[in-house]
């Protein structure tokens, strides 16, 4: 199993290069950050291949969060994203990872989800072309959130063009059995983002989320109550080829340093899988 990590342990977009650099030290596999990122980085003297170079770990992955139905913006969106997905290429990475980035009031209608899919099936045509892979990825206080929502989206995608790519802590804390849900479409999968969380959160006043753990509720693999082993087995009994990239979502309030909370996650899936995923040394 390939087990590599995002940077957003460390802040969006935080400092990507001391990201980079934990995540090769503590031995994982691969590096994930944003399309964004790595646009703005190709700006600076060496690009961001400097960081891949230097490191010795590839950028397997990139995130690429956009509106996608705006009409107004629409058009910009996919334009933005065949940029993201060249600049990956590039590197030499593998899987662009589609998600919507903002909810619509009362939720996504019918015709919402069949505009959404129409986007996301033409970016996955143009990374196809190209050499890549996409995923969906379903995200709290997204239009992508809940499992009637997830089972919309993916009937309406073609299955060639865009896979899935579930965000274990994002899935649980909008509300679906992940378990249940992975299993459900394991052969559709792409690639993985592995968090954990606390299982329960509360509102403020204002309705706003209370982070109780530092990391918007969400923990260290291993430290909350998702069924880690259960839904790697998910995985290695399907014969999942792709990426599984820990992810914990970094704060000002994080009761650790990020390379703490990712050598946490390795040590915990060291532990799980054993000889079956071989860790940089």
């Amino acid at each position: 199993m390939k087990i590599g990590h995002t940077g957003i342990t460390w802040g969006i977009p935080g400092d990507v290069e001391q990201a980079y650099r934990d995540t090769a030290e503590l031995g994982y596999l691969g590096f994930e950050t944003f399309g964004r990122t790595i646009l703005e980085r190709n700006e600076q003297p060496g690009g961001f291949k400097r960081l891949v170079d230097r490191f010795g770990i590839p950028t397997v992955a990139a995130y690429c969060g956009r509106v996608w139905i705006d009409p107004a913006t629409a058009a910009a969106d996919v334009d933005a994203a065949r940029r993201e997905a060249d600049a990956l290429k590039a590197l030499g990475g593998q899987t662009l990872v589609l998600a919507a980035s903002r909810r619509v009031p009362g939720g996504p209608s019918s015709d919402d989800l069949k505009a959404l899919a129409g986007a996301l099936n033409e970016v996955g045509r143009y990374c196809r072309s190209i050499g890549l892979i996409t995923g969906l990825h379903p995200h709290t206080g997204t239009n992508v959130e809940t499992r009637p929502e997830i089972d919309a989206i993916l009937a309406a995608l073609d299955p060639a063009l865009v896979g899935f790519a579930p965000d274990t802590g994002q899935i649980a804390k909008g509300g679906s059995d992940i378990l249940a849900l992975m299993s459900r479409y394991r052969d559709r999968i792409t690639h993985v983002h592995l968090k954990d969380w606390g299982g329960s959160y509360a509102h403020d006043a204002e309705g706003r989320e209370v982070d109780a753990t530092g990391y918007v509720n969400y923990e260290p693999i291993g430290s909350g109550v998702l069924p880690i082993p259960a839904l790697l087995d998910v995985l290695i009994g399907g014969a999942f080829g792709g990426w599984v990239n820990v992810e914990l979502d970094g704060t000002p309030r994080a009761p650790r340093p990020p390379r703490e909370a990712a050598a946490m996650s390795r040590r915990y899936l060291g532990e799980v899988l054993g000889d079956r995923v071989a860790w940089r040394t």
